[in-house]
Order: structure tokens, then C-alpha cells, then sequence
């Protein structure tokens, strides 16, 4: 239990340690987390304090009672799980878009207007003048789709990487030699979702103008993190490596917000991101799936 208390205080620490008190400097707990690239960059940053608190609580801890943190690749054992990895996030995000659209079609803008207009204000520019700087919308999204499949799930693995050594490297190994691996990997989830908390509270993933803020933001973030703890720990458990596991996190980070470019309303609680309320119900589907075949 020490280097699980170890690793919860340092990650905890270090993260909320950093962003709770640059949120109120910052101002971005009134403003949103936008507001400020400074704050941008440290939620980025922090991604890589599990691996801080990996590495801290195996060193902390006597030889023998230091755990492996799995982090070699294991590639040739693993072609089948890398690919399921790879494409997954992309069959289940867009999935979550058509479950989203089906339930809310007045919220579908295939223009992409508000999109537009939105991008327009931050660049400083008229909707117009960046409308008509951009691509055919199928030209656009052929990009954005090859873009989001092929490059951009190796680029985001990297700071996935920061979280999976700790989460699934370190966190759910430790649980799991004290309960049963479904347990473990609950567990697992539940810490991980809380661990947004303070980014949340600045708008991450759900913006900052739903009702219930910022308790519903941080719940459903709660949730839909079970969920993925649930497919990604049974990823690290068959694979032994947390590769796989970053390979699958920068993946879905880099699909999960395809969608938010044709909703008329951005991203909102309950989708079009995978981790909203109803976007997300493939992703609670399989994270039950994949939690029914942990032994």
C-alpha cells in the first residue's frame, strides 16, 4: 500500500498542486481554460505527472516490492492488440456521433457554421473571410479524418504515454493485488476521472455553461473514464505492455472531437465527443464489454 499512497500523493499533488493555484492566478476558473495558451500548456504538461508518480513511488519502495511498470512495447506479440488500439477510438467516436445526431438531428449543421464562427473570433477574423479560406467541406473533413487516423494518434501517444505509465503501469497492477481485477480496474477509473477535476472546472472537454456545472462536467467525466479504464485494462492485461494502451488514448484523443465541428451548439455535456452522456454510450458499451471478460 505505500507505493500506492506514494503514487496517489505525487500525482495528485503535482497536479492539482500546479493547476488549482495558476487556475486562480490565471483566471481561468471564471474565464475558461482557453482563455489563457499558459493554461493550455500546463493541462498538457500535467498529462505527464502519472509517470512522475510512477516512477516516484517504484523508486521510493524497497526492490522487492517494486513493481513493473510494463513499459516495454512488446510489438511482435502484439500486432492484433496495436491495431485494435489504433482503430477502435476512431469506431467508436464516430459511432458516438451518429448516436448523438440521431437523438439531437437539430443540432446537426453540416455547413459547420458555428464552427466557423467561432474559429473566425479567434483568429480575428469574419466568418466570411475564413469560410472562404477554407476547403470544400468534404475536402476538409477527408483531411481532418486522415489526419486525425493516421498521424495524429502517434503524435498524442506520446503524452498518453505520461498518463498510462502511471495509470495503467502503475495504479491499476497495484489495485489489482488487492482485489479482483474488475474491481481494479473501477477503481482505476474513478481516480482517473476525479484527477480532471480542477480542468474540468475550467471547461475542459464540457465548456462551462451547462446546468450542474462543474459537478455534472466532473461526474460524466468520472463515468466515461470508468468505461475506457475498463477496455484500456484489459488492453495492458492481454498486451502486458502500456503501449498499447498510449497507442489507444492518443488515438481517441485525436478523434474524440471530429465530431464538435458539425454541431450547432459545440461540444455540450451530452456529446458530440465520446465523452459526453450520449455520445458516449459505445464507449460505456464496450467498457462493459471489456469489463465482463477481466477475470
Amino acid at each position: 500500500m505505500k507505493r500506492l499512497a506514494i503514487f496517489l500523493v505525487i500525482t495528485f499533488g503535482l497536479t492539482w498542486g500546479l493547476l488549482i493555484p495558476a487556475g486562480f492566478l490565471l483566471g481561468t476558473f471564471e474565464n475558461g481554460e482557453t482563455s489563457s495558451p499558459i493554461m493550455i500548456g500546463l493541462i498538457a504538461l500535467s498529462m505527464f505527472f502519472p509517470l512522475v508518480g510512477a516512477l516516484a513511488a517504484n523508486f521510493a519502495c524497497a526492490p522487492e516490492t517494486r513493481i513493473d511498470l510494463d513499459w516495454r512495447p512488446h510489438v511482435r506479440q502484439n500486432v492484433r492488440n496495436y491495431l485494435i488500439a489504433w482503430f477502435a477510438p476512431a469506431a467508436v467516436a464516430l459511432l458516438g456521433c451518429m448516436v448523438f445526431f440521431a437523438a439531437n438531428p437539430h443540432l446537426f449543421d453540416p455547413t459547420m457554421r458555428s464552427y466557423i464562427e467561432t474559429s473566425a473570433t479567434a483568429a480575428g477574423l469574419s466568418p466570411d473571410e475564413l469560410a472562404s479560406q477554407m476547403p470544400p467541406t468534404p475536402i476538409l473533413l477527408g483531411a481532418t479524418l486522415a489526419l486525425s487516423l493516421a498521424i495524429a494518434p502517434f503524435i498524442n501517444m506520446i503524452p498518453a504515454f505520461g498518463e498510462e505509465l502511471g495509470w495503467r503501469g502503475m495504479l491499476y497492477p497495484t489495485l489489482a493485488e488487492h482485489m479482483s481485477m474488475r474491481s481494479a480496474a473501477l477503481v482505476t477509473g474513478i481516480i482517473w476521472g476525479l484527477w480532471h477535476a480542477p480542468a474540468i472546472t475550467m471547461g475542459h472537454n464540457y465548456g462551462m455553461g451547462y446546468e450542474g456545472f462543474p459537478v455534472a462536467g466532473i461526474l460524466t467525466m468520472t463515468l466515461l473514464c470508468t468505461a475506457m479504464s475498463c477496455w484500456l485494462s484489459l488492453l495492458r492485461t492481454r498486451s502486458g505492455s502500456v503501449w498499447p494502451c498510449a497507442l489507444a488514448h492518443g488515438a481517441f484523443n485525436a478523434i474524440a472531437n471530429v465530431g464538435v465541428v458539425f454541431c450547432s451548439a459545440g461540444q455540450t455535456l451530452l456529446g458530440p465527443s465520446p465523452l459526453g452522456l450520449v455520445a458516449g454510450i459505445p464507449l460505456m458499451a464496450l467498457g462493459v464489454f471489456c469489463w465482463l471478460r477481466l477475470s
